[in-house]
């Protein structure tokens, strides 16, 4: 999917996509919504934990509900609270009750990461995430002749591979409350700034190329592998600049899902 508008003065895209890779089932989801009255967007990548039950009605919970105007940290907070609230009732309050994640393995609870990023003209740049689904900021860059950019996040990720934080994870007491989530923003606020374009990435669309520069490829604004390099040199739109991350990730081999979402002015 993709939307382009022209607003104060720039042309602005979003886009999202989605491919299913070597995996039997997809259990990524993207979106993007642009407003054709202000130039406000909201773009979102969830991905539904491999190895847990119903990952993909788990990442479909997380998207489905988003607003499509998010105009200040307080409303990113919401906007995840309310989506653990869906993820967690594809277990059912009975359910994570009457067990504990010691007494039922966390892989019987349906889980997602999500990543969500969102500008108004009022609020600025917002970006939350939680899980190893990650934001990165992208420029023109006249050096590299096309794009640079630098992850802006962290992954929610411990060094055994397992997940921090995500939706769905069950309360560990009926006195727990669940819409209650761990979620890190970070963003401009009420100056209307707003990198030349952002990017959220799954790990599926990632960690190849990850895999083939190393981790240099999140930080090194100046690498030939950097995600800059990966958003096409020619790329005008956000459609473009998506496609041409997921034909990277495919062609460095995919081992996963892969879906990426991007916000684009020009």
């Amino acid at each position: 999917m993709s939307e382009t508008n022209a607003y104060a003065g720039h042309r602005a895209s979003v886009a999202a996509s989605s491919v299913i890779g070597p995996r039997r089932v997809n259990e990524d989801r993207a979106s993007a919504t642009l407003s054709d009255v202000d130039g406000s967007w909201v773009i979102a990548v969830a991905d539904g934990l491999g190895g847990h039950v119903r990952g993909d009605e788990a990442a479909q919970a997380a998207i489905g509900g988003l607003p499509q105007r998010i105009g200040s940290a307080d409303d990113m907070a919401v906007a995840f609270g309310e989506a653990n609230e869906r993820v967690l009732a594809l277990t059912g309050a009975e359910e994570w009750h009457k067990s504990r994640p010691y007494d039922l393995g966390l892989s019987e609870f349906p889980m997602s990461t999500l990543c969500v990023s969102a500008w108004t003209p009022e609020g600025g740049l917002l970006i939350g995430w939680m899980g190893d689904t990650l934001p990165f900021l992208v420029g023109v860059s006249t050096e590299a002749d096309g794009f640079s950019g630098f992850l802006c996040g962290r992954p929610h990720r411990v060094p055994g591979g397992s997940i921090e934080i995500c939706l769905g994870m069950p309360p560990l007491g009926e006195l727990s409350d669940p819409s209650s989530v761990e979620v890190e923003i970070i963003g401009e606020s009420g100056d209307g700034i707003v990198p030349d374009a952002v990017i959220l990435a799954s790990d599926g669309a990632w960690e190849p190329f990850v895999d083939e520069h190393g981790v240099g490829w999140f930080y090194d604004r100046a690498v030939d592998g950097g995600v800059g390099a990966a958003c096409g040199q020619r790329s005008r739109t956000a459609a473009e600049m998506v496609d041409s991350i997921l034909a990277g990730a495919a062609e460095l081999g995919l081992n996963d899902n892969a879906s990426v979402a991007a916000a684009l002015r020009r």
